[in-house]
């Protein structure tokens, strides 16, 4: 194991602990996305088309993850993955970049914790705690039991995370192998429940008569909703630093990418056969808990399922808090934000970021009661994030063609990187703008992400005029000095 300081750096380094199978592990709770948010969007446009939607996203996000490979490959002890290959391609062009990027993904990430726990909360409500309607009126807001049942997982989670990747994968594989059995629960659920019927299956998007450029603005919407999580196995780039060789981030970005595609396309399937489009609509967040009832029976088994479900969600909470706080503390090793963020605890664990990500959930929690209202505040920075690093892609190959890279894709390269840089821009401008579609999205929960991005400019200005002393606009040339006062941009 290398040490924990690198002796020409004032800055400290993560330990090289990983294999691709611990950061597959981390990836592996993206999956447990779709107990998030798929009742919702099969309520909303029926589940033949949310699958649809679902594997689509997918798809593209393991395509993706293949541009990734080759800059991980590019920069192998750069921390903080995706949003800083993004700054290292448009520093040269226009530095904040870097800034809305990183800190547009660290937000992107880090609210998945409190989409999670409240998600989990309301499944523990539904199943263990039908009769509690009440609410804790605070003055100037009211918080439900849901809502307090993810406080509380939150708070628990924090402490494993505060003493290293390692242990935390650990977590991850074990709570990922009991994943497998709710997904694979539906993905075998046509062929053994005699309650999946076919005719539930139903198809919602560009019907005769619907609005919205005939479902194609609502799919759109729902592209960028479920972008958070579709994409979300790009987190392994995030420990390229912490790998023990060079092949295992190529290796970790292709199978968890792989693995996610073929959970998003064949589960959708099972739960939508189990549960009809009006349950989902009476319900959206019981989804699952009703297409366990049609498989299992009750009682016992029923209730193990939901506890592995819970376990799976919980995952999630674990690998952001991971992978969001190597981010931001890779984003202040950078100078994108202040270096507070640069001190790692006795651990080598970011700790600031991860404490946090701590309280900016209980805060969304408390204020924004809905997950998938999060998620529309949150997608803005995250997708920008992707869209800079896929666009970033191309830039790289026609600045820095024949800088080192362990690993190259061939002339497909350039064509996917055009292709996902053109959908990822449609589906961020058309999906931001149109969020109200959803039923979740409206002009409170944008403003929270543009107020986002708005406060990563803040923190960029912060570090790099008042702490850096640096141009803000563009960067110095290696052999370049910090210029006079008076010169800076």
């Amino acid at each position: 194991m290398p040490d924990s300081f690198d002796p020409n750096s004032s800055v400290p380094v993560l330990h090289r602990t990983l294999r691709w199978q611990d950061a597959f592990a981390f990836a592996m709770a993206v999956s447990g996305g779709l107990f998030v948010s798929f009742g919702a969007t099969m309520a909303a446009i029926g589940a033949l088309s949310a699958m649809f939607i679902w594997a689509l996203a997918a798809g593209i996000g393991w395509a993706q993850n293949h541009l990734f490979a080759e800059m991980a490959s590019m920069f192998p002890d750069k921390p903080g993955g995706v949003p800083i290959y993004a700054h290292e391609a448009w520093k040269g062009r226009f530095v904040p970049a870097g800034a809305l990027a990183s800190f547009g993904y660290w937000f992107g990430w880090s609210a998945v914790i409190s989409v999670v726990s409240l998600t989990a909360g309301a499944i523990i409500q539904v199943r263990w705690f039908p009769e509690a309607t009440w609410a804790l009126n605070l003055g100037f807001v009211q918080v439900g039991p849901a809502q307090l049942i993810g406080i509380v997982l939150i708070s628990a989670l924090m402490v494993p995370n505060l003493f290293g990747a390692q242990p935390a994968a650990w977590v991850n594989k074990i709570f990922g192998a009991l994943l497998l059995i709710p997904l694979l629960t539906f993905v075998v659920a046509p062929l053994v429940s005699g309650q999946w019927n076919v005719s539930n299956l139903t198809w919602g998007l560009g019907q005769p008569g619907a609005d919205h450029w005939g479902g194609w603005k609502d799919a759109a919407v729902w592209l960028y909703l479920v972008g958070w999580t579709a994409y979300g196995t790009e987190m392994c780039a995030a420990f390229t630093p912490e790998y023990r060789s060079t092949k295992d981030a190529r290796c970790a970005l292709s199978s968890s990418g792989a693995f996610t595609f073929m959970m998003f396309a064949l589960a959708p399937i099972g739960v939508g056969g189990l549960v009809s489009q009006s349950d989902a609509v009476a319900d959206p967040s019981a989804v699952f808990v009703n297409g366990f009832a049609a498989v299992l029976p009750a009682g016992f088994a029923g209730d193990v399922a939901l506890l592995i479900t819970i376990g799976a969600l919980l995952m999630g909470v674990n690998a952001s808090m991971a992978d969001g706080s190597r981010a931001l503390y890779g984003a202040a090793v950078d100078g994108l934000v202040p270096r507070q963020f640069e001190k790692l605890n006795r651990h080598q664990v970011p700790a600031r970021a991860v404490v946090t990500a701590v309280v900016m959930n209980i805060l969304l929690v408390i204020f924004v009661s809905n997950p998938i209202s999060i998620l529309v505040a949150a997608n803005m920075g995250y997708l920008l994030a992707i869209l800079l690093a896929v666009s970033g892609f191309i830039l790289l190959r026609i600045d820095r063609p024949e800088a080192p890279r362990s690993f190259r894709l061939g002339r497909a390269a350039i064509p996917l990187a055009v292709v996902t840089t053109v959908y990822g821009a449609a589906v961020l401008i058309v999906g931001a703008a149109s969020s109200e579609i959803s039923g979740y999205g409206g002009t409170f929960e944008l403003s929270i992400g543009v107020g986002i991005l708005l406060l990563s400019l803040v923190l960029f200005v912060i570090r790099r005029r008042f702490q850096d002393r640096l141009p803000l606009l563009r960067e110095l040339q290696p052999d370049s000095e910090p210029e006079s006062q008076d010169s800076r941009a």
